[in-house]
């Protein structure tokens, strides 16, 4: 189902006691031109469980990375996927960057993990079906979140409903 928003408010509690971050920030986030619901839910998670590394969103479709960090030689230190690449795709991914991770629904996962090999500085997360429809309900123009970050876990809350993701390992390099 493709998002009938064409800019949404979020409004960013965020908190995680072990780097001692506790951020409050007000961001407007463009869905890409005919994006389905599942796709942009999974930006802005990988942007949720990566948000204290400055991550940057794309803002259009396309050959580079959905969200990503970048030095100050603009060269990639991560590129997060969130749709399954193909092996170009890939390539180029692993070889422009320092570290890679996709992010994808747990049923991609599992083809992907049969059917391609890992590179090294590849990392592959699962989001479960039903995290993503219970994030999809919680989607709305003018959202208000609190994230709060363990070492491995995040907890996401709009008041309502409160979901559980596994945080994402990231190199030690991006801290």
């Amino acid at each position: 189902m493709q998002l009938a928003m064409k800019v949404v408010r979020l409004e960013l509690f965020y908190n995680h006691a072990a780097s001692q971050r506790f951020l409050h920030e007000i961001r407007y986030l463009s869905p890409f031109f005919a994006e389905e619901v599942e796709h942009f839910c999974l930006r802005l998670l990988s942007l949720l469980s990566l948000y204290e590394y400055a991550p940057a969103l794309a803002v259009t479709a396309g050959k580079g990375p959905d969200l990503f960090v970048k030095d100050e030689h603009s060269h990639y230190r991560l590129w997060c996927q969130v749709a399954v690449p193909n092996d170009k795709q890939l390539q180029r991914a692993c070889h422009q960057s320092d570290q890679v991770l996709l992010m994808l629904p747990q049923a991609d996962q599992q083809k992907y993990l049969q059917a391609h090999k890992q590179s090294a500085n590849l990392q592959i997360c699962g989001v479960s079906a039903d995290t993503l429809t219970d994030f999809a309900q919680m989607l709305k123009a003018n959202m208000q979140l609190s994230v709060w970050r363990d070492d491995d876990m995040l907890q996401i809350t709009d008041g309502q409903q409160l979901l559980e993701l596994a945080a994402p390992q990231v190199s030690a390099t991006l801290h």
